[in-house]
């Protein structure tokens, strides 16, 4: 009987980490944060340091707050994190100096690492013990969906408010980002295993031979969707200068943004039937050959025909959030599920760290042509480095 209305418990979390992705990511100053920035007085570089100062701040917190969350608890971790989120939100509403951009950013990062991966840890724990038959992609592609459906909506809105001031999306945001925390307090933590607490050492060593020491399809299946991650992530920064080089208007920005993330939206819906049709092997090298296809043809193609290419981001977006997320989360002890997916994100946000402000002085001193056919070629060599000792794996890689 405990059993029975426990599991009518954890069967509520589901739709509600959907609506947590969701409004998680309506942010509806995202689509114009750009100008809204270079409108304080900011410079592409600074934008691109403040992102590095975000990275550093993940890289900072992420894995310990996904290894704390792991030992006291999911739920505990996603409250908090929601809180501070929040909370940075309303720095970045109020803000008007590089400074004050900068302590959101390392708010931000600080609450962002508690969230990372916990909502993944929390959506795998109910279905293990709620023991859901099928296929988990498209429990967890649905998830997906949600966050780029959230995107895409406030990128609505964002294009109607931008419109009339670029301060009201910045306002709509700080009032928005609270519903995550009140989503968080009402989810149920389910039973399981959880990280010891005896020997941190102990435990670091275990996540160490877990991730990258016990299958060579795990470590690259991380490593490509850390790389591939990253791509699409620097598309989104480079979007917006880019739409600005063709004379697009601002109000213009938030349309075109939903349009990227609900198309990502529809391909991470998807995205498990997409890999049944084209197989493991395929869906590898449709996601390696996306980025590659998306900057060369920016950086290549006249006037507005470079917007047809910009939808390989979300396609990729879409596809590696789900395939490889899900890969990687059926393979690790389930005790360190959120230390795993907190792992990937610190190591997008290291890659970002490095060569995101070098983006950004690219695209001030060369401009974005010169910035996104840069990137068209590294990743052509990623393909070569990243996904084809992935491919090398294909007779033991399996994303179910």
């Amino acid at each position: 009987m405990e059993t029975a209305i426990l599991n009518k418990k954890l069967l509520s979390n589901i739709p509600k980490l959907y609506a947590f992705s969701f409004f998680q990511c309506f942010l509806v100053l995202v689509p114009v944060l750009v100008p809204y920035l270079q409108d304080k007085g900011l410079s592409l570089k600074d934008v691109f340091l403040l992102q590095a100062i975000f990275g550093a701040a993940l890289i900072a917190f992420d894995a310990p707050a996904g290894y704390l969350a792991d030992m006291f608890g999911r739920k505990r971790a996603l409250i908090a994190g929601s809180l501070i989120c929040a909370l940075g939100y309303q720095v970045l509403w109020f803000g008007s100096t590089f400074t004050h951009f900068a302590i959101w950013e390392m708010i931000l990062g600080f609450g962002m690492s508690l969230q990372s991966g916990c909502d993944v840890a929390l959506l795998y724990g109910t279905l293990d013990q709620l023991e859901t038959n099928g296929r988990r992609t498209s429990f967890l592609g649905r998830r997906v969906t949600s966050q780029n459906l959230g995107e895409g909506s406030a990128s609505v809105l964002a294009g109607m408010l931008a419109a009339v001031s670029l301060g009201l999306p910045a306002m709509m945001t700080a009032f928005t980002s609270w519903v995550p925390l009140f989503i968080a307090l009402t989810l149920v933590e389910p039973p399981g295993k959880r990280m010891p607490r005896t020997s941190h050492v102990q435990n670091f060593c275990a996540i160490g031979r877990a991730l990258f020491g016990h299958s060579k399809m795990l470590t690259f299946a991380i490593l490509n969707f850390i790389f591939y991650g990253f791509g699409t992530y620097c598309a989104i920064w480079i979007l917006q200068p880019y739409w600005k080089d063709l004379g697009i208007s601002y109000a213009m920005f938030g349309y075109l943004w939903a349009g990227v993330m609900f198309t990502a939206a529809l391909f991470s819906r998807f995205a498990h039937a997409i890999e049944e049709r084209l197989g493991s092997t395929g869906s590898v090298i449709l996601i390696a050959v996306l980025p590659i296809v998306g900057y060369l043809g920016m950086g290549f193609a006249p006037g507005y025909w470079g917007l047809l290419f910009i939808l390989a981001f979300p396609v990729c977006r879409g596809l590696n959030q789900v395939l490889f997320l899900d890969a990687i989360n059926t393979r690790v002890p389930p005790e360190m599920r959120a230390t795993t997916n907190s792992v990937g994100s610190l190591g997008m946000r290291a890659l970002f760290i490095v060569f995101g402000p070098m983006i950004g002085h690219l695209i001030d001193t060369r401009g974005t042509t010169t910035a996104v056919s840069s990137l068209g070629f590294v990743y052509l060599i990623g393909f070569c480095a990243i996904a084809l000792p992935l491919l090398s794996q294909r007779r033991h890689f399996r994303m179910e």
